[in-house]
């Protein structure tokens, strides 16, 4: 595991220096469109949580500022520690802002978003491979700073290692779901803005998909910010692309195996160093506001980034 992860972090930094090389070939104002969309985007993201936190608690109430917080430390966090890291961070300030509220309950809301998020991941994966555009399985080892090169090397011992990971994670919930009742009554309740069909199209979906359209959107600024085709093919390619690195990222974000997907599936849209110049520029541009946000709301809430004790 350590390996993947210093060849990932190793492409990183290559990375980070192609971008520095290709700084004056950058058009800047398209960079600040994103920058803006970024923040509208979690914007989004942050109505559709909030939404789903009322569904599961009518009768208190969760600020707009309070959940954009909270999102934007996890997002933050998130840039950081790979493996969805950030997730903790976020149900501990709602937990924090919400008297009586439970963290099974505010963990629960996170599912809310789950299905659709995995539906619009999954369309983007099939138009990848109805394009043939993605690598073949001898291929994936032997890319550059690709996250799950180990895995592809060692087949058995992968298959032996998540197979446990996934046994042992869903025979713990099954267990707490058939013995621990307030579980599963919480674990409901978080649950009740997916359950209650009609509060789910009203009042989470418009927001889950506006936050959709504006990865497009920012992925295609981003492309003309790179002197790239920023046509709507490309942009389904390289969002497709980004939903496959933060599937199990373990570089932060995904970077590494971003990195070496992008450069397989855009190929003859750009170089290969104007492409990585490309995604390492977008994550940096993204990652830097989604850190500014995170962080300065994680200040905000604790007044102090050593957040750990406050997880009771």
């Amino acid at each position: 595991m350590l390996i993947p992860l210093a060849f990932s972090l190793h492409a990183v930094v290559r990375g980070v220096h192609v971008f520095l090389d290709h700084l004056t070939d950058v058009r800047w104002t398209f960079l600040g469109i994103v920058a803006v969309l970024q923040v509208v985007k979690i914007g989004c993201a942050a109505r559709a949580w909030q939404n789903s936190i009322a569904a599961s608690y009518p009768k208190k109430h969760a600020s707009f500022p309070t959940t954009f917080g909270a999102l934007s430390a996890g997002v933050a966090v998130g840039s950081v520690i790979p493996a969805h890291g950030g997730d903790a961070v976020r149900v501990v300030i709602i937990k924090r802002r919400l008297p009586g509220s439970t963290y099974t309950t505010i963990a629960s809301t996170i599912l809310v978003r789950a299905p659709f998020d995995m539906l619009m991941a999954l369309l983007f994966f099939f138009y990848l491979f109805y394009m043939g555009v993605l690598p073949g399985h001898t291929l994936l080892p032997h890319l550059p700073a690709f996250d799950f090169s180990w895995f592809f090397a060692h087949p058995r011992t992968a298959v032996v290692i998540i197979s446990t990971v996934i046994l042992i994670v869903t025979a713990l919930v099954l267990w707490a779901w058939v013995t621990i009742q307030e579980f599963k009554e919480r674990v409901r309740q978080g649950l009740a803005g997916l359950l209650d069909w009609r509060f789910y199209f009203r009042r989470i979906f418009p927001w889950q998909l506006g936050d959709w359209v504006l990865r497009l959107v920012i992925v295609f600024f981003a492309l003309l910010a790179f002197h790239m085709p920023a046509t709507l093919h490309n942009s389904l390619l390289a969002q497709g692309t980004s939903n496959l690195a933060t599937l199990l990222p373990i570089s932060p974000s995904g970077i590494g195996t971003e990195q070496a997907l992008l450069v397989t599936v855009l190929h003859g849209a750009a170089s290969s160093s104007m492409i990585v110049a490309y995604s390492v520029g977008t994550r940096l541009v993204t990652s830097a506001i989604n850190i500014v946000l995170g962080f300065g709301a994680i200040l905000y809430f604790f007044h102090t980034f050593r957040f750990q004790r406050f997880v009771t």
